[in-house]
């Protein structure tokens, strides 16, 4: 299984390419790259000032557009975060943040070496 698999789930990139024309995907996918950075960055804010409600938000979000590119490992993790957080488990949040922030490192390696993203860099 290659490295991207791992990641993604091929027949989600496949549907969005039935669906999209080659730069609205790749606005896509980078949209994705970028926002989801900064909902990791508002989710350790968050845990910072103790805000269970704010982090359940942002992993929720993460869940979600994680799931709409594919990224079906990271949406998961987000599921289970999102819950802890609706518990107001947030010591659990904060003990899985590193999982979350190397899981999306791996789908941000992933997405950045798919044909489309790789044809982009080479033109």
């Amino acid at each position: 299984m290659s490295e991207s698999s791992n990641y993604l789930d091929p027949s989600v990139l496949k549907g969005l390419s039935q669906f999209l024309d080659e730069e609205k995907q790749l606005h896509l996918l980078d949209r994705y790259l970028y926002d989801s950075q900064q909902l990791i960055e508002q989710l350790v804010s968050a845990l910072t000032d103790n805000d269970a409600t704010e982090a359940r938000r942002m992993v929720h979000s993460l869940k979600s557009t994680s799931a709409n590119v594919g990224a079906l490992p990271l949406s998961s993790l987000s599921k289970e975060l999102e819950m802890l957080a609706a518990e107001e488990k947030l010591d659990e949040v904060r003990s899985r943040v590193d999982e979350l922030i190397e899981c999306f490192a791996h789908t941000s390696e992933a997405i950045n070496n798919l044909d489309i993203m790789q044809s982009r860099q080479a033109s």
